[in-house]
């Protein structure tokens, strides 16, 4: 019987080149509130992501987004809706909704999977006041191009609203021009978690270029602590990174560029043959990070059929993303529009597993299974929303 291909296979460093960083905690005795492998990651992470940018480290990313949205949208937000598109993963818009807000659902647009600066221009001026913010998505951690991520910032700042960015797993992307994410709007959140390709089992990071955020974000993940040890919102909460997933960082990030280079090179393979067979994959991706392998079949029915071959063949391949709209948890929320891109791309989504050390008779089991998909099934031609 033919061994299961996982989805993912986390892999986190090896116990010794966690330990050389975790001794500094162990000699100060001191094992969370910021101590020394907190603070050498923070300052590394920003040294890898150049420029101003500072990183707030959070103990997951979620966390992230519900401190990122509170402290920027303030504790008297103006209005209630934040702009979000529904081609997005369920923790984006609960964090909208544990800060007493509600999604504001809009489309994303067809080459990259991104927030449509269309739509979101419509959204913003048919709302008004009703906005409080707005939360794009580099979807699936692929950056977006630059000309629409400063689409974004231009069409926040006309209308007074501040941009947050869900950037989970695009830690290490870069678009276009080479800039790596991490400053394409107010405030970018990222995900360590152990299916991330930054994977350090629980984690995450907040990173911006207002230093004045990032030590109020600082102080929001200890209670609020102000340095007279007086606590100054009562929205301070515990979303401190613990010194052991910090030493764990640190050591991911020794290897970090190794990481990215296999995965893009195992991606890329199975780019190059399923785009010869009709499928279609992001704007955009061959610098992402590749926490899996998103890909767009050519029809619904042949999407449907490479699942079925998928689980025959002992292969765990998925479907992301559901709209969020189109679920009962969130269908109450208001939409601007139709969002007849997002709902075409759900029906033909595809995610196939990846790994670092995926090897090379993996992904042939993997590509048989989508180009025998293709060959069983006909192509009609695509149609763009």
């Amino acid at each position: 019987m033919l061994e299961p291909i996982r989805f993912q296979r986390p892999e986190l460093p090896a116990g010794a080149e966690i330990e050389r960083y975790l001794a500094a905690a162990r000699e100060q005795r001191w094992f969370s509130n910021q101590g020394p492998c907190h603070r050498l990651l923070t300052e590394r992470l920003a040294q890898y992501l150049g420029g101003d940018v500072s990183v707030v480290l959070m103990a997951n990313a979620t966390l992230g987004l519900v401190l990122a949205l509170r402290t920027l949208l303030g504790e008297s937000p103006r209005g209630s809706l934040v702009i979000v598109p529904s081609f997005t993963f369920p923790a984006t818009a609960q964090a909208i909704t544990w800060n007493g807000l509600q999604p504001l659902w809009v489309d994303v647009e067809p080459g990259g999977w991104h927030l449509d600066p269309h739509a979101l221009g419509e959204a913003l001026a048919a709302h008004g006041a009703d906005v409080a913010g707005v939360l794009a998505c580099s979807t699936f951690g692929t950056a977006p191009p630059a000309s629409q991520s400063e689409a974004w910032r231009e069409a926040c700042a006309e209308a007074g609203v501040p941009l947050i960015v869900d950037s989970a797993p695009g830690f290490g992307s870069s678009d276009e021009c080479g800039q790596l994410l991490g400053a394409q709007g107010d405030a970018e959140v990222f995900s360590f978690h152990a299916t991330k390709p930054f994977a350090i089992g629980e984690g995450g990071a907040v990173t911006t270029s207002d230093r004045e955020l990032a030590d109020h974000l600082t102080a929001m993940t200890n209670f609020s602590f102000g340095p007279d040890r007086e606590v100054h919102s009562p929205f301070g909460l515990n979303a401190k990174l613990s010194e052991i997933h910090a030493a764990i960082g640190l050591a991911v990030l020794d290897h970090f560029d190794e990481v990215l280079d296999a995965r893009r090179t195992r991606a890329e393979q199975m780019q190059d043959e399923l785009e010869q067979a009709g499928y279609r994959f992001q704007t955009g991706v061959r610098s992402s990070t590749w926490q899996f392998v998103p890909v767009i079949a050519p029809s619904a029915e042949m999407r449907d059929a490479v699942l079925l071959l998928a689980e025959e063949r002992r292969i765990e391949i998925r479907s992301y993303h559901a709209p969020l709209h189109m679920l009962p948890t969130f269908a109450t929320h208001p939409s601007q529009t139709a969002l007849p891109v997002t709902e075409d791309l759900a029906r033909r989504a595809l995610s196939l597993p990846l790994a670092n050390d995926l090897s090379e008779a993996e992904i042939r089991r993997i590509l048989a299974v989508l180009l025998e998909g293709a060959r069983s099934r006909s192509q009609p031609a695509e149609v763009e929303a």
